[in-house]
């Protein structure tokens, strides 16, 4: 296995929108002849909200509520943004006030990216995001974010997890699998996708332009409370696939789908005291069989 990732750089760097966190972006993650996260989308900008692959992680805004339109508040990973007029959208590109300061350290089996942030509004903290090779066919993302701040930072964080596994079309061979009986709210009535006992299952192929959504998955019969933060993915025509495991519990997941990809994005809830430290591995494994 191979992975190779894009340096932050908010002048020249691959992504430089302010959706998803800028640190472990990733190019192309290979293995056994096949890229796993290969760009998707049709047109490349590099300030388009959803211009990454593979896994990509997107911190909720921080005091967005008390900011004034024109003022900062804090996303995690990218900086202090300027707000704007009306709701919130995470989709549009916003100003950034303060970038932070980025650090790099590359080793033979992994890469470090730290992002550092001292606001006067109170908000300030240090991140470190590891990804690390654990085995020929394994990866980890470690985070550790410490407030060193006079704020308490909460929210969460959900990573959205763009694999292609060989951009095949989206249809009855893409399986999605929950180590529990998933429920959860679909955005329409969709007669091609639906809840399996463990998982998700389509009916037919996707065809371009259509999508599919739901929000809320989680456990059947036990709310938005603690499911666990776990899948996987697979391609049957081809056996290959990855799965995912997190230590830490899911307080719901999304899923996402149009006819080249087939996204589950498990959401993680933090409340971090100034002084404190937050910290979470998610490991994946590649699938071929």
């Amino acid at each position: 296995m191979k992975i190779t990732l894009h340096a932050p750089d908010g002048e020249k760097g691959y992504y430089r929108g302010t959706r998803f966190d800028r640190a472990g972006v990733f190019e192309s993650i290979t293995y056994r002849g096949c890229n796993y996260t290969e760009p998707w989308f049709e047109k490349y900008s590099p300030v388009a909200h959803d211009a990454v692959c593979g896994p990509a992680e997107e911190f909720s805004p921080i005091g967005l509520e008390e900011a004034k339109t024109g003022g900062p508040f804090l996303k995690i990973g990218v900086g202090m943004l300027e707000k704007m007029e009306g709701e919130y959208d995470r989709f549009k590109l916003h100003n950034i006030l303060d970038p932070g300061k980025r650090t790099l350290c590359v080793t033979e089996d992994s890469i470090v990216q730290g992002h550092f942030m001292d606001s006067d509004l109170g908000y300030a903290y240090e991140y470190l995001k590891e990804i690390t090779l654990t085995g020929e066919d394994s990866f980890s993302i470690r985070h550790k974010l410490f407030n060193k701040g006079r704020k308490t930072l909460k929210g969460d964080v959900y990573n959205h997890n763009f694999f292609t596994l060989g951009l095949l079309e989206t249809g009855p061979s893409r399986q999605l699998d929950f180590p529990f009986k998933p429920e959860g709210d679909w955005r329409a009535e969709y007669s091609e996708v639906g809840f399996t006992e463990n998982g998700i299952r389509f009916t037919r192929a996707l065809q371009k332009g259509e999508s599919v959504y739901t929000g809320n998955i989680h456990e059947y019969g036990c709310g938005l409370a603690g499911s666990p933060n776990a899948f996987e993915l697979r391609e049957t025509s081809t056996g290959r696939g990855v799965s995912m495991k997190c230590a830490l519990p899911m307080t719901k997941a999304v899923f996402w789908s149009y006819h080249l990809i087939a996204c589950i994005e498990p959401y993680i809830d933090f409340n971090i005291a100034p002084g404190e430290t937050f910290e979470f591995d998610i490991e994946y494994k590649l699938l071929y069989l």
